[in-house]
């Protein structure tokens, strides 16, 4: 990726671990830089942040369902099936331990959840907060909560078999089979969030991941976990 810096492209690969995590180093200036926050942690930019968007769990119909001008890079790796990737199989797979190679970076974890515990973290604005999938999905695989002074709507995706989220004025909703259906007329339909006319609905997507609780608490540390309504 090159990103711009006061106007020039820098060019930035994996340099290390830090709290378990990747750090992001620039070529041009050897800063390095926190690859979920964008903030410059080591060198001659700390201090300063680049501009971050959301990376998220996808697929290719999803985003074509996006944007229908995106370009799609096929490679010859053996596709997976759909069983290969339910949530439920992952989760198994997945409860183990934080090897070593990431661990012994790591000073002290916040032993609140599983080290190795997925879920949906929120940031962006004066506060990040945590959405634990298993809780997620207790609330029938979509909840509706207040984030920065705002509703927001975290659910299940059936698409991308990952959590997600939405800034919504909804009040309510309900799953028609894959569709999620919200009492305001809008509907989310392969991961893509649609207004009650049928046409997407574009900028209601707060910061977020789905990720480690290791690895988004030591970003975040002490942030507040979602308990349940």
């Amino acid at each position: 990726m090159a990103p711009r810096i006061d106007g020039q492209v820098h060019w930035f690969s994996e340099h290390g671990l830090y709290d378990g995590l990747f750090l992001m180093r620039d070529e041009e200036s050897g800063t390095f830089w926190d690859h979920m926050t964008g903030e410059a942690v080591y060198g001659p930019e700390v201090g300063r942040a680049l501009e971050v968007g959301n990376l998220r769990q996808s697929t290719v119909a999803q985003t074509l369902r996006e944007d229908g001008e995106t370009l799609v890079a096929l490679s010859e790796r053996e596709l997976r099936s759909d069983d290969d990737l339910k949530l439920d199989g992952l989760l198994a797979r997945v409860r183990g331990r934080l090897s070593d190679f990431f661990s012994n970076t790591v000073e002290e974890e916040d032993s609140r959840r599983p080290t190795m515990d997925l879920g949906l973290g929120l940031w962006g604005g004066a506060e990040a907060i945590y959405y634990p999938y298993e809780t997620v999905m207790g609330e029938g695989r979509a909840l509706l909560d207040r984030y920065e002074g705002r509703q927001v709507l975290v659910y299940l995706d059936p698409t991308a078999k990952a959590l997600a989220a939405y800034f919504t004025e909804a009040e309510t909703f309900d799953w028609d089979e894959d569709v999620l259906r919200l009492d305001d007329g809008s509907y989310v339909e392969g991961g893509v969030l649609f207004g009650a006319d049928g046409s997407r609905l574009e900028g209601r997507r707060p910061l977020q991941v789905f990720t480690r609780w290791y690895g988004f608490s030591l970003t975040f540390p002490g942030v507040p976990i979602y308990g349940g309504r």
